[in-house]
Order: C-alpha cells, then structure tokens, then sequence
C-alpha cells in the first residue's frame, strides 16, 4: 500500500544546522482552525492527530468550527448506509469518475487512495464489506456509526476543541496559524472569497430530472436498469444512480436538452418474437420490460400494443430500443451534491492555497464532484490526508 511519506532532510545541511533546525521545529506549536465539520474537516482533524503523534509534536491545538452537529451531514449518505468509497486500485481510472476535478486528483488520489482509507478505516474499527457493484460499505451498514467511531476517535485527544458556530468573517481567525477550509460545496459566509479566493458558481448536481414527457400514462413508480444504473419514474420525471449522472454530466447545458434511455435490446426482442410470433407485440415487449412502462413507449412511439407480435416491422422493433426526453429542468429533491466551489487553479498539489501561505481548501469547497457511488466521500477523504500531511511539513519548515 501506497503511503504518504514525510519530507526527508537535505542532505546539503550539516548535522550542526540539522540540530538546530530540529530544536526550532520541536518548540513551534501548531494552532489550527478546521472551518466545518463534515467528513472532510474531520478526516483532516484524524489525521493530523495521527501525524503528530508520529513527530513527538504535543503541543499542537486544533479547533473545529461549525454550527452543526459533527458529520452530520454524512447520515444520508448511501441511503443511511454511508458509501464509503468505491473498489478501483487505479488512480486514474477512479478519478474518470469526476466530471469535475479529474486531472486536479491524479496527484492526490496516487498518494492517498482507498487502500490508505480503508486500512485507516480499519484502524478505527469500521470494518467495511464491497458489494458486486464495487461499492463499499461499512460492515454495519450504518453512517451512524462511522459517525460514532471517527468522533470517538477525535474526542480521545486533549488537543481537540469543538466549538459550535459559524465563522463569518477571516478576521475571527487571526489568532491561528494555520487554517483549513472544509465548508462543503455552499460557503454561506463567502469565507473563502473574503480569502481571495475565485469561486466557480455552483450548480445542483445528481439530481433528479423533470421531464416534458409527463402523460397520464407516464409509469410513476417503476424503476430499470440502463447503461449499468438504476433509473427511477418519478411524478416529476426521473431519478436514480443513472439519471444522477446523467444531470452532472449535463450541469452547465441550458434547458431543455434532449437525452437518450437505452431500454431494450433489439437482437432480444427479436429472439422473443421469433419464439412468440403469436403473442400481442405489446405482451411480448412486456417481457423485457414493465408492462405499465411498456404501455407508455407504445404510446410515445405511436405503436400498437394488440397487433401479433410476427407483424412487428423491423424499424418499429429497432424504434424501440430508447426512449427519449425532453429534460426541462432539475428535481431538487434528488440534489445530494453541488458542482462548482474553488478553482482548482488556485491551489496547489497538496490542496495548499496560493494565495494566503497559511490556507489549505479540501473536501467538497473545492470544484471537484464525483458520481453516486463513494466517490464524493473519497475527494474528502484524500484531500483531508493530503492537506494534513502538508500541514505538517509546513509546521516543521517554520
């Protein structure tokens, strides 16, 4: 497993500097501020600890701000069973899986990936299990329990210091020196503006769809498979794991589009009609498909559900193979993440600001936004570990 190393020292600095440096280093005490306490601020907060404890550095304080509850807002996550992360042992085939941010975690993601996670997980006591879809869970099945765990794990330090409120302004952070920004994807108090840092605008992503195309016969309440996710019909259009990319994918396009939903083999229907010729074409389509859905393609493509399935022409099966739609605009209920946040630009490697020496961004402050499927989670997880590391090198460079 790949881990995160600390710096080595010059080889250029004699042992008399080197011992002086040292003594330097040993009497500076860290005094970090964590703005947020969502799986980024307390991964970092974890790790930190962790760091330090390896540096014989006990002097350190760090201070979590945030006017909610800590890792509260990871209690949703993968429907209350907290996706930890996704099973993909190459860094750049998981970053493809950020439409937002992809290049920017190739360095990131190759120094702390799910492996380092998971094994620090595993140092928690959060066992973990991975489903046939590569998905990993924790083996409760519980966010409430990682929730449990990580701040248990927090609260047995004496150098940790939760205070519950919102940071409005820079000035109210002087006193620290150093400063980590974990606000999530809305920075209600424009900290990191104030900072001078630029903000791409953000946008709902994975989210659910309207769509044009509502009927009375519109299948409310079924759900399929496409393109290897879940898509749901829903009163407002649809949702679901698949149509969740789909509206990152399309975060910056104006309404309305036009998308495609792969929802029939053609080479299978084929073989379905040629064994059923004298079947209703609509109740051998029905087999592949739900029948109340197969009711609406019919209906959308001006088809004849009763006629025998063997005088189904061959352009009327092939018309069958997607259903198109008209996207009109979002279902704000699905929202679950947000594209846009800070410039990738502007920080550093390390999630270490280039604007202020004493500034690192991570987690979901930045433009990074992954797919369903643990991805979200694991940017907060590795850039947390990034920025911890760094931090700590900075403190010995002081």
């Amino acid at each position: 497993m790949k881990k995160i190393n600390s710096k080595k020292p010059s080889t250029e600095i004699s042992p008399e500097k080197n011992i002086s440096k040292n003594l330097i280093k040993m009497e500076f005490s860290p005094n970090i501020a964590i703005v947020g306490t969502g799986p980024a601020g307390t991964y970092c907060a974890l790790q930190l600890i962790e760091h330090f404890k390896k540096e014989d550095q006990n002097t350190y304080k760090i201070t979590l701000f945030d006017p909610l509850p800590a890792l509260s807002t990871i209690l949703p996550t993968g429907n209350g069973r907290c996706n930890l992360t996704y099973n993909e042992n190459d860094f750049k085939k998981f970053a493809a899986f950020y439409p937002r941010g992809e290049k920017f975690l190739y360095s990131i993601l190759s120094r702390y990936s799910m492996y380092e996670t998971l094994e620090y997980f595993e140092k928690l006591g959060i066992k973990t299990y991975t489903q046939p879809d590569n998905r990993i869970f924790p083996v409760s099945n519980s966010a409430k329990d990682v929730q449990k765990h990580m701040i248990s794990a927090l609260k047995k330090s004496k150098n940790i210091n939760f205070i519950n409120k919102t940071i409005k302004n820079i000035e109210e952070l002087n006193k620290y020196n150093i400063i980590v920004l974990a606000t999530g994807s809305k920075d209600r108090s424009g900290l990191v503006q104030q900072f001078g840092h630029k903000i791409i605008p953000l946008k709902p992503a994975l989210c659910g769809l309207k769509v044009k195309e509502l009927t009375p016969n519109f299948p409310t309440g079924i759900s399929i498979q496409a393109n290897g996710g879940g898509i749901i019909f829903t009163h407002q259009g649809l949702s679901g794991p698949e149509i969740f990319k789909i509206s990152s994918k399309n975060v910056h396009k104006e309404y309305p589009y036009k998308i495609k939903i792969p929802i029939i083999n053609p080479d299978k229907l084929f073989k379905l009609i040629d064994a059923n010729p004298k079947k209703s074409f609509g109740n051998v389509v029905s087999e592949l498909i739900p029948k109340k859905l197969t009711k609406y393609v019919f209906e959308q493509h001006g088809l004849n559900y009763d006629k025998q399935a063997a005088h189904a022409k061959k352009e009327e099966i092939k018309t069958l193979e997607n259903l198109d739609f008209t996207i009109i605009a979002i279902d704000g209920r699905g929202e679950i993440v947000h594209a846009g946040g800070v410039c990738t630009d502007e920080i550093n490697k390390n999630c270490h600001s280039k604007i202020n020496s004493k500034l690192w961004i991570i987690g979901e402050a930045l433009n990074v936004d992954g797919f369903c499927g643990g991805f979200n989670l694991q940017n907060c997880w590795s850039t947390a570990a990034i920025a911890a590391d760094d931090i700590v090198k900075f403190c010995k460079e002081i």
